[in-house]
């Protein structure tokens, strides 16, 4: 369903009708904005003729309302071809108004570069000979992906402050924008559509026009009127009520319903994957989806782009938020210790090389002066990687934080005795010391004591196994919940948007075990998305009880169905748990008093 306000309601013009009454031959220009104007009336067709991709009806429309409006919101479920539209978007845009900058930007550089990349394979694919023609030089730099075309560029760059106030643009293609600091956006990316990018040709005109008033040649109310060619494009699936997206789309509603006719104009599109043609979407995907049921949050969200209030799991991911730390406040995601700061590491292993298996995850875990709260600050998840893999992560890790325990699956312990045997590892050897942590009351109070006096970071005896008991597992949620509830445990802000903590970040690129390829500011990316997925996967978790009333807590059903390499993990709400449990056990053995042996033989002479 289609729909405008009142105020956005005028006639429209129908060129292709205009364009059937001409007869005769047409001058060499009149042709030029004959051929213009009937291009810009039928996108489908220009598109088409340029690229050689057919649009569907639903993506000419909604280029349309992102061609006509300065604010655009595209919230779609997953499969409706943001990404695709958001590309086409660019080249139309630049052909169309010549001189157009457009700048890619999103949370990461990655999600930047996916658009930039999109848009290569459009226009060097075949058919797109006349659109290659519009193109002129291109350069890719570490941060920055630049495309010269019809006077003007496309430019995607990672979301830092600093970096992209240096930009000039006057249009922005904003992608996953829920994930967008708000900070950023208002006083970062907005007031990029404040300054036209024309100005020097509006002074000179101004001055031009000043000249006529004064001397009676024209009237004040005969000015020019510059049309306001400015434009925000936000992309995105639906989020959480209680988030910046779900704000910024009821703000941009009311204006558009706002009979006050203002300067900037606005459009809105909600796509589920019910409004896409049949051919447009896999149904088995659907279907899989669908069975975990039509009201299940993930799935209203993920492919029907509706907002839910995000209240209905166990762990609630509006309480999730309220423990997340606003992006450019500290403490931020560490590539590094911080000076002063103590960490623990939680791990649990993977040791399948297959591509749908589940990921290697680790977390590292910030204590508080108090010791009181702890932070989760940096995230390790990687499906089907080499053994080797991981244990050079691991030992960056182990270098750059050097923790005071860690925790590992019992089920995986062999990883540690892998990494002792690695050259890495020849002058930092890791041990385990006896420790069971469910027990309760005086047992619990020996086996905290006798940990204490095997524990010993000099030796490097910091590690201990944990089993995954149905047991374990109850107490182990309870706290993790009871932390998130409470605000004991905290989730840290971005990298990104700290212009502080991104230039520290990426002076470490000697620091840290980069792939062929990578740089550090993917790494960077990795964490700041990672932040994101770790509360995700918490908020998937469901709770059910088996026939012998034990607790389990699992995904859905649904998405355990899925195999894909693409599936649904749960891997870092593990170590999340991990490590929350492992807070819990070393603030107990490090406030333990070790009790004094007394001598109970006296010797004798016989």
């Amino acid at each position: 369903m289609w729909h405008s306000s009142e105020k956005y309601i005028r006639p429209v013009i129908d060129t292709n009708a205009e364009l059937m009454l001409l007869k005769g031959d047409l001058e060499d220009k009149e042709a030029k904005i004959t051929l213009a104007k009937f291009l810009r009336a039928n996108i489908g067709f220009t598109t088409e003729l340029i690229s050689g991709i057919k649009l569907a009806p639903y993506q000419e429309v909604v280029l349309k309302g992102m061609l006509n409006r300065n604010f655009s919101m595209n919230v779609w479920g997953r499969g409706c071809a943001k990404t695709f539209v958001a590309s086409v978007f660019c080249f139309l845009q630049c052909i169309f108004e010549p001189g157009s900058k457009i700048l890619i930007a999103g949370p990461t550089f990655r999600t930047a570069r996916f658009i930039f990349n999109n848009l290569e394979k459009i226009v060097e694919s075949k058919g797109g000979e006349l659109l290659q023609q519009a193109f002129g030089s291109k350069a890719k730099r570490n941060d920055q992906f630049e495309w010269q075309i019809n006077g003007g560029s496309i430019t995607a760059i990672p979301l830092n402050g600093e970096k992209i106030r240096g930009f000039r643009a006057n249009i922005l293609v904003l992608d996953e924008f829920l994930l967008l600091p708000e900070e950023i956006i208002k006083n970062v990316l907005m007031p990029f559509l404040v300054a036209p990018q024309n100005m020097k040709e509006r002074l000179e005109i101004r001055e031009i026009e000043d000249k006529l008033i004064k001397d009676g040649l024209m009237k004040e109310e005969d000015r020019y009127v510059f049309e306001n060619t400015t434009k925000m494009i936000a992309l995105s699936s639906a989020s959480y009520t209680f988030e910046n997206l779900y704000r910024t789309y009821q703000e941009w509603t009311q204006k558009i319903y706002d009979k006050e006719m203002g300067d900037a104009t606005y459009f809105i599109s909600q796509l589920s994957y019910e409004a896409l043609p049949p051919d447009m979407i896999d149904k088995t995907i659907i279907e899989e989806a669908q069975s975990g049921g039509l009201s299940n949050s993930s799935f209203l969200r993920e492919y029907c782009g509706q907002f839910t209030d995000g209240s209905d799991s166990y762990f609630s991911a509006k309480k999730m938020h309220e423990c997340t730390i606003p992006d450019g406040q500290e403490p931020t995601l560490r590539l590094t210790a911080s000076v002063g700061k103590r960490y623990l590491i939680a791990i649990d292993p993977s040791f399948s090389n297959a591509p749908n298996s589940d990921y290697f995850a680790i977390a590292v875990l910030e204590i508080d002066s108090k010791e009181e709260e702890c932070v989760l600050v940096h995230n390790y998840a990687v499906a089907g990687a080499d053994l080797k893999e991981h244990i050079v992560y691991f030992s960056y890790l182990i270098d750059a934080f050097k923790p005071e325990m860690i925790i590992i699956d019992n089920a995986g312990f062999q990883f540690i005795d892998s990494c002792n045997e690695s050259d890495l590892f020849r002058n930092k050897q890791l041990s385990f010391f006896d420790f069971d942590s469910e027990l309760e009351g005086n047992d619990y109070q020996a086996a905290i004591k006798k940990a204490k006096i095997q524990y010993n970071r000099q030796s490097g005896a910091i590690c201990f196994k944990q089993n995954f008991t149905s047991e374990f597992l109850r107490k182990a949620n309870e706290q993790l919940q009871a932390s998130i509830d409470y605000k004991k445990i905290w989730f840290a802000s971005r990298i990104s948007p700290n212009t502080d903590a991104y230039e520290k970040s990426t002076g470490l690129a000697n620091k840290i075990p980069l792939k062929t390829g990578e740089t550090v500011i993917d790494i960077i990316d990795t964490q700041d998305d990672l932040i994101y997925q770790v509360k995700k996967q918490c908020a998937l978790i469901e709770v059910k009880s088996t026939i012998k009333g034990n607790q389990s807590f699992d995904l859905p059903q649904h998405l355990k169905r899925n195999t894909s390499a693409n599936r649904a993990r749960k891997d870092n709400y593990t170590t999340l748990m991990l490590g929350n449990w492992l807070f819990k056990c070393y603030k107990d053995i490090k406030s333990v008093t070790e009790e004094q042996q007394e001598v109970t033989f006296t010797p004798f002479i016989v």
